[in-house]
């Protein structure tokens, strides 16, 4: 008889299992589970329905696709499984990018500030003019603001690096 091994698959025709009757097997998997039937096989074939029965029974046709459908359904939900992994580790990639990109973004943001405050100061300054308080602290509460955005951006993209390590990890990369 043909032997099914979980993992591997039909192997090989047994000894009592003929060539006709191996090939008569794999037209009973290829129909799937819910299609499978001595009827269906023997049309297909041109055979008797009975001689299909007797090769279900002699050959133990039913256990033998039952270790084929669960092997296969394993397979599926590992696909299924790994699929779901590499699309969520696509996502976080992106996310690094464009928290990568904010960061760069509110980082000049916060050097052109810092450098356009310097250079109203100075030039307040060379016109005799002082600063308010207010304006002083109000410029100075801006540029650490942004400052402090750009570095809070670049940990979130550096926790995301971490966070793909581990998904490539999982994932066997």
């Amino acid at each position: 008889m043909a032997i099914y091994e979980y993992n591997q698959g039909l192997t090989k025709r047994g000894k009592r299992e003929t060539p006709e009757a191996f090939e008569a097997f794999t037209t009973y998997l290829e129909l799937g589970p819910r299609e499978r039937s001595a009827k269906k096989v023997a049309a297909i074939l041109g055979c008797t329905e009975g001689n299909i029965r007797n090769m279900i029974k002699r050959n133990n046709w039913v256990e033998r696709a039952a270790q084929y459908d669960a092997d296969n359904v394993k397979r599926d939900f590992a696909e299924a499984r790994k699929a779901r992994q590499e699309q969520h580790k696509r996502a976080i990639e992106k996310f690094r990018k464009e928290q990568e990109r904010r960061a760069q973004g509110m980082g000049d943001l916060a050097d052109l500030m810092m450098e356009l405050t310097s250079d109203k100061l100075q030039a307040m300054r060379a016109a005799g003019e002082l600063p308010s308080e207010q304006q002083i602290s109000n410029l100075a509460k801006t540029v650490a603001s942004l400052a402090d955005m750009a570095m809070n951006l670049q940990a979130t993209a550096l926790g995301v690096d971490e966070l793909v390590d581990t998904l490539e990890t999982e994932l066997g990369e």
